[in-house]
């Protein structure tokens, strides 16, 4: 059987357990050697989080482009408008075929 080339994985929902899950698979990845890119379309810039130290440490492209949770925004509009540059990035990085996931 064929293996893929790249895998995309997006993780969404209410609750526990997303962040915990896409970061278990870029580790994985990145143990086999594969180029890997995270985007994060909710949490700022001003998280300083483990798995953000873990994948810069690991040399893994990170871009953290959100501006917090939708219900803390104070410009619904900026807010918005940061989620459709976080898509234009993410399409980006998915168009390159540069990464494995």
């Amino acid at each position: 059987m064929a293996r893929a080339q790249s895998v995309v994985v997006v993780n969404t929902g209410h609750g526990k357990g997303k962040s915990s899950s896409a970061f278990g698979v870029m580790a994985r990845g990145w143990a086999r050697g594969w180029n890997v890119a995270v985007v994060q379309f909710v949490k700022g810039g001003k998280w300083k989080t483990g798995e953000r130290k873990l994948a810069d440490h690991l040399d893994i492209e990170w871009h953290t482009l959100g501006d917090g949770f939708t219900w803390e925004s104070t410009d619904l509009d900026e807010t918005a408008a940061k989620g459709r540059h976080a898509w234009e990035v993410a399409a980006a990085k998915l168009a390159s075929g540069d990464y494995q996931l």
